[in-house]
């Protein structure tokens, strides 16, 4: 082997790089608290360490979708207490309504306050939350759900629920469909039938029948019940159209010659809610006692006059009766304007039968709610689960990755500490070897 200064150079020279290098790559993983550097010192622990990374980003933001969703399903549940609130309250009025010592203007002053709890309510099922989408719309996130007042509501959403994905395989819902909250509090099954009692004299749960308070004879309500179902939901005259529920109708006996029940004969009127009066039902004048009226998808039977026993005694229909007819609706909005009227125009009848219809339906609304609250509770306690099982999982990532990444200081200082020997052991060697010289020995 041939040995020249310049050897001795460029190797000495190649040791102490070599040295200062490894030193250097040392002395970073001690400082950055990393083992791996580059993808290069480790390559299937770096892959694995990317794939761990990326789930782990995947986790946390299904963390932040948690969170936006726990928002939302909080002011839903807000909004549904609020409904909730104004529909007990409604029905605290209701019965308070039905207290005999109440006046007619105490009633008004019921009807007041109610028509102001309707508007307090539309309000609610408009609620918009942080970024401006409406809570009740459905998938029409921009558009107003509801429009109109105590005449009557038009639902502008959709049926459907906006959802934002919680994890790699459920979707959570964040909104409601309106018309499931507000329109379908209770089921109208027009093909449904019942055996009438003297207290509910009708072959449906949905309608309602009533003899007005200061009736004479001794009668009771006339027998109420749906019509051909046969006929489609389109028409008119089809009780399963739409348009023919939530109705309410006044039923008036008069006698052209009072004392002559030979000349006594029925008419019928609506009661428009909103303040819109009365109006006289097409074709319901001058109806015959005992026979049956067909209008609207109903049929009323009405009460035949039955003379008492005792000529001084009244008879089961006399001058001056009045009778209360009310359909159903399975929109909130539409029986609560019914029950709101029921108190603010009541002459002739009372507002016994207003009462008992709030009640009921009413009772139906909260209980719709109520459903409904409870499936956002639901939600709310999957959301923390999911929230847990996140964090847990989080921790398990970042365990993986720091096992992975992560340096052993231990090792790494003894490293450092070695090779700062080996580097100042080949400084001092080179400077040895480099001032060896053969002319040192010659004299």
């Amino acid at each position: 082997m041939r040995i020249s200064t310049s050897m001795i150079y460029q190797k000495g020279l190649q040791s102490i790089q070599q040295q200062t290098a490894d030193m250097v790559r040392t002395q970073q993983q001690v400082s950055t608290g990393r083992r791996i550097l580059t993808p290069a010192d480790d390559p299937i622990a770096a892959a694995r360490a990317l794939e761990l990374g990326q789930s782990k980003a995947v986790n946390t933001q299904f963390g932040l979708n948690l969170g936006y969703a726990d928002d939302n399903l909080k002011l839903l549940e807000s909004k549904l207490v609020g409904v909730g609130d104004i529909l007990q309250y409604t029905r605290e009025r209701a019965v308070q309504a039905g207290n005999g010592a109440m006046s007619d203007e105490d009633l008004r002053y019921i009807a007041t306050d109610l028509k102001s709890q309707f508007d307090a309510m539309l309000s609610l099922a408009n609620s918009q939350n942080g970024q401006g989408e409406y809570v009740f719309s459905g998938y029409k996130a921009g558009v107003k759900p509801f429009d109109g007042g105590m005449t009557g509501i038009t639902y502008a959403g959709d049926q459907g629920g906006r959802t934002i994905q919680v994890s790699a395989s459920r979707f959570m819902p964040v909104s409601l469909a309106g018309d499931q909250v507000f329109d379908r509090t209770r089921i109208i099954d027009v093909n449904a039938t019942r055996t009438p009692t003297d207290e509910k004299p009708t072959t449906n749960d949905a309608l309602y029948s009533f003899k007005g308070n200061n009736n004479q004879g001794t009668g009771g309500a006339p027998l109420v019940h749906f019509g051909d179902t046969t006929l489609p939901p389109d028409d008119p005259d089809s009780p399963r159209n739409p348009d023919n529920q939530g109705r309410r109708y006044i039923i008036a006996y008069r006698e052209t010659t009072p004392g002559d029940p030979a000349t006594g004969a029925y008419s019928i009127e609506e009661v428009l809610p909103g303040d819109g009066g009365r109006v006289p039902v097409p074709g319901a004048v001058g109806l015959v006692p005992g026979t049956t009226h067909s209008f609207n998808g109903i049929e009323i039977e009405l009460p035949a006059h039955v003379p008492a026993t005792n000529p001084e005694d009244p008879g089961s229909i006399e001058d001056g009766d009045n009778f209360e007819v009310m359909v159903a609706s399975s929109n909130m909005f539409t029986n609560y304007a019914l029950a709101v009227t029921a108190f603010d125009d009541h002459t002739g009848v009372g507002p016994a039968g207003g009462v008992a219809f709030a009640l009921e339906n009413l009772d139906f609304a909260i209980e719709n709610v109520l459903k409904f609250r409870a499936q956002i509770g639901s939600q709310m306690v999957e959301t923390e689960q999911l929230q847990n099982l996140g964090d847990d999982l989080d921790l398990q990532y970042a365990t993986a990755i720091s096992r992975l990444e992560d340096v052993d200081y231990a090792k790494a200082i003894t490293d450092l500490t070695r090779q700062q020997t080996f580097l100042q052991a080949a400084q001092q060697s080179f400077m040895r070897v480099t001032g060896l010289s053969l002319f040192n020995f010659l004299n």
